[in-house]
């Protein structure tokens, strides 16, 4: 009976132990959540605005990456077209030849009543004048050439500079997303932490159903994932009031108007066919015509007789009875009719995808901008929560409150994530206008 007794107090002081050590635990996090509580209220009902990377204004900078770069290579293109256009000014048509030989025996093929077949050795020289190819035929159509094969080179040169330019101002963009959502989910991460430990407390006690446990931990392992996918380490956000933003209204009739004009694909296709056009200007019958007058001086070395000289004026011709020079310009005039018709299905294209871009853009202002709404209801309701709380007015559940607090936290990503996507879409539009940048079709308004 005593060993019985005994028994029944020891259960009843292990009893309350654990009900003091449950007391204990529960009170040590019910203290944890509260000081959580007050940390985020500080972080929202402040009116600054959180940015790590604070070059926002890069809306209203001009395209001024890679400047220098492309200022470098169009003075090399034209020094190298300068150089051409001196090599084919100095095209006289002009040639000086010649030729000597020696008979081995006086007596062979020679006619004994022709003096001036009666030599041993004979030196002469020639200059010939082939003026239908010097530089003075089509001078300025073949000058002209020359600077279209420069431009299509710039061109090409300038297509690979703003793809550059393009990825630097992508790269920029990324690391802001980056820095601003990773201090975003490391305050959700932590609210999600401990929303675990409080309702793994309670699935201990049997308070809390597995499946609520279950949802948290997939929550807390895809915040974890998101954050380990950004690679540099970012503090956490010092500011939840207010996201720094843009909606950025473009002129989309300029914008396209240019794009018309510039667009590198369409200008390419433009200097093509003007190309083709100035070689059939160049490509005719003359060209391949040859005649050349001449002055020739001969010299003649004699055994038996004196020497001799004499000097020749004539016209050296070589016509071709083809019909290739007319079958070589309709080939050049059937290629530029097919540019022409890739030109307007090029065009269309593109103009079909910057519309689209275009609305994109429009759409992903529109939801900032509900976003943007809507973490400002949420910051009012979770105020008037907060004073509830405060004066312990209705039912308070810190695991609730909590998701309350993620629930704007969540906003905030979406509302970072339009962001950066009408970025992207912005550095997409960029690559249809390589020569000026994209921001001088735009006007940005700070939201």
């Amino acid at each position: 009976m005593k060993r019985y007794t005994l028994l029944i107090g020891f259960v009843a002081c292990m009893s309350v132990s654990l009900m003091h050590a449950q007391q204990d635990g529960s009170q040590l996090l019910f203290e944890r959540f509260e000081n959580r509580f007050q940390e985020l209220d500080s972080l929202m009902f402040t009116s600054s605005e959180y940015s790590v990377l604070d070059d926002s204004t890069i809306f209203f900078q001009h395209w001024i990456v890679g400047e220098q770069y492309a200022a470098n290579n169009d003075s090399l293109i034209d020094a190298q077209v300068q150089a051409e256009v001196r090599a084919l000014k100095h095209q006289t048509g002009l040639a000086l030849t010649g030729q000597t030989y020696y008979r081995l025996d006086d007596g062979l093929a020679i006619d004994e009543d022709d003096a001036v077949s009666r030599y041993k050795a004979k030196v002469q020289v020639e200059l010939r004048w082939n003026f239908l190819n010097s530089s003075l035929i089509h001078r300025k159509g073949r000058v002209h050439e020359l600077e279209l094969q420069g431009d299509i080179q710039r061109l090409a040169l300038s297509k690979d500079n703003v793809a550059r330019q393009v990825a630097e101002h992508q790269d920029y963009f990324r690391a802001k997303y980056d820095s601003l959502l990773a201090g975003i989910l490391q305050h959700r991460l932590y609210n999600l932490t401990l929303m675990n430990e409080a309702q793994m407390f309670l699935l201990e006690h049997g308070n809390i159903s597995s499946d609520e446990l279950l949802t948290n931990i997939n929550d807390k392992a895809e915040a974890e994932r998101n954050l380990m996918a950004i690679a540099k380490n970012y503090p956490a956000a010092n500011s939840l009031s207010k996201p720094s933003g843009f909606v950025v209204e473009i002129d989309s009739l300029a914008l396209i108007d240019y794009v018309r004009q510039h667009h590198p694909d369409l200008h390419l296709l433009q200097l093509q066919s003007e190309m083709l056009m100035q070689q059939m200007q160049n490509e005719t019958y003359w060209q391949r015509l040859n005649i050349s007058p001449f002055v020739r001086y001969s010299y003649y070395f004699r055994t038996n007789l004196p020497n001799s000289s004499n000097v020749d004026l004539g016209i050296n011709f070589n016509i071709p009875l083809t019909g290739e020079t007319a079958k070589k310009r309709a080939a050049m005039d059937a290629e530029r009719m097919v540019m022409q018709a890739e030109f307007q299905q090029v065009e269309q294209k593109i103009l079909e995808n910057i519309r689209v871009v275009l609305l994109d853009i429009q759409r992903l202002n529109r939801i900032s901008l509900a976003e943007l709404d809507r973490m400002e209801d949420l910051k009012r309701y979770l105020q008037i929560r907060s004073n509830a709380y405060t004066n312990r007015k209705g039912e308070y559940n810190i695991i609730l409150r909590t998701k309350e607090y993620n629930t704007y936290l969540l906003c905030w990503e979406k509302f970072l994530s339009y962001q950066y996507q009408r970025d992207c879409l912005l550095m997409t539009l960029q690559t249809y206008i390589p020569e000026i940048s994209v921001f001088d079709f735009c006007v940005g308004t700070v939201i």
